[in-house]
């Protein structure tokens, strides 16, 4: 899938709601990538400075050029 943006590649990847600990926020992560705690940690990519969330998530592609994040609500 191509960014509508600038053209380029989408990266695959989830939306997670962290509720572990002290840290309740979103963070994305490509799929290929397990939401651990260590991964959220350290790979994941904070979305949210809130951080009282239950734990959502959402399927989404992200543009490494124009940090766009495209969420497909039908799938």
């Amino acid at each position: 899938m191509d960014c509508p943006y600038c053209g380029k590649g989408l990266i695959p990847g989830f939306i997670y709601g962290g509720s572990y600990g002290v840290n309740h926020s979103l963070r994305w992560l490509p799929e290929t990538k397990k939401p651990t705690l260590a991964e959220l940690e350290l790979e994941g990519e904070v979305l949210n400075k809130n951080r009282f969330f239950s734990q959502p998530e959402v399927k989404c592609y992200k543009c490494a050029y124009c940090r766009k994040i495209i969420i497909d609500l039908d799938e």
